[in-house]
C-alpha cells in the first residue's frame, strides 16, 4: 500500500455517509477535494448555503449557462479553457441551473470508465474558490454537497472540534495499517476467510480477512476484474451505512487484475 491511502482514509473518516444519498464533502478555499462521480450519468454539484457563480475547467460543452439569471442574483458564468463552443478535447459536459446556482457535470468521454481521465474543476462562490478532482466510476447518478465549515461556524469552532476528530482518525489509521500489513495490532482478533460476496457482474469480490478491535471492525476483500475492459475504482463505491472508511490499494485494474479493498466499520457490540 502506498502513502496516499492514509489521506484517503482521513477524507472518508470525515465524509462517510449513507449510500444512495447526496455525498457531503467538506471543502476549503485553496485545497483539493476528491470525489467519485458517475461515468455515464450527470452528477449534481451544489454549495451548501452558497451559490455557484463561476466554473473553470477543461469543459467540453455547456448547456443553460449563458442565459440571463433571475433578477438580483449574480450570473453563473462557466469559463472554458478552450475558446470553441465545443471543445473536442474537453473532459466534462456542464449543465447549469441558474435559478439555484447549481451545476450538473458529466464526463465527456465515451466508452468504459477506464478510458476516462480525472476531471479537474475550479468552482467559485461569491466568497471562495474550491478545487475539485472528480474521478469517473461505475456508480449510479448522485449529488455532491460541498460544505465550507469555516463559513458556517468560523475557524475557532473548527479548531475546538479537532482533538476529538484527530483521536478518531488515529484509531482508524492504526486499524488500516494493520489490515494492509496483514498483521493484527495488539488487542485485535483476526480471522481468515474465503467467502464470495455479491458486488458487480464485472467483478469477483471475496472476503478474505476480518479484524475486530474494541470499537472498530476491519474487513479486507480481494476484488478481481473479470471483464474485458479496464476498471477504475473509487472508495465511494463501497460506502454504505455503518462504513467509516475505505481504502483501495490499486484504483485502476486491467482485465484479470486484482486488488485489496479495506473497509472499516464501527463494532456493533463494543465492550
Amino acid at each position: 500500500m502506498n502513502s496516499k491511502h492514509p489521506a484517503v482514509l482521513l477524507a472518508l473518516a470525515c465524509w462517510a455517509g449513507g449510500a444512495g444519498a447526496a455525498q457531503p464533502r467538506e471543502v476549503r478555499d485553496g485545497e483539493t477535494m476528491e470525489a467519485a462521480i458517475a461515468a455515464d450519468a450527470p452528477t449534481r454539484v451544489r454549495l451548501e448555503g452558497q451559490r455557484i457563480v463561476n466554473v473553470v475547467g477543461n469543459i467540453h460543452s455547456t448547456s443553460n449557462c449563458d442565459s440571463a439569471p433571475p433578477a438580483g442574483n449574480a450570473p453563473l458564468a462557466p469559463s472554458q479553457l478552450a475558446a470553441p463552443a465545443v471543445n473536442p478535447r474537453g473532459d466534462v459536459i456542464l449543465n447549469c441551473d441558474l435559478d439555484k446556482g447549481e451545476i450538473y457535470v458529466r464526463p465527456a468521454a465515451t466508452g468504459h470508465a477506464g478510458q476516462m481521465r480525472p476531471i479537474s474543476l475550479f468552482v467559485s462562490s461569491p466568497r471562495a474558490t474550491y478545487t475539485l478532482l472528480l474521478r469517473p466510476a461505475q456508480m449510479p447518478a448522485d449529488s455532491l454537497v460541498l460544505r465550507d465549515r469555516r463559513s458556517e461556524a468560523g475557524e475557532p469552532a473548527a479548531k475546538a472540534a479537532r482533538p476529538q476528530t484527530t483521536s478518531h482518525v488515529r484509531a482508524l489509521k492504526t486499524m488500516l495499517a494493520s489490515m494492509a500489513q496483514g498483521r493484527p495490532a495488539d488487542g485485535v482478533r483476526a480471522q481468515q476467510f474465503d467467502v464470495a460476496q455479491a458486488l458487480w457482474r464485472e467483478a469477483e469480490f471475496r472476503l478474505i480477512r476480518r479484524q475486530e478491535g474494541r470499537a472498530l471492525q476491519g474487513e479486507t476483500y480481494r476484488l478481481r476484474n473479470t471483464s474485458a475492459a479496464t476498471m477504475v475504482l473509487a472508495e465511494q463505491e463501497f460506502d454504505q451505512d455503518g462504513v467509516l472508511a475505505v481504502a483501495i490499494e490499486q484504483h485502476t485494474l486491467p482485465p484479470g487484475a486484482t486488488t485489496l479493498v479495506h473497509v472499516i466499520r464501527q463494532q456493533e457490540d463494543t465492550p
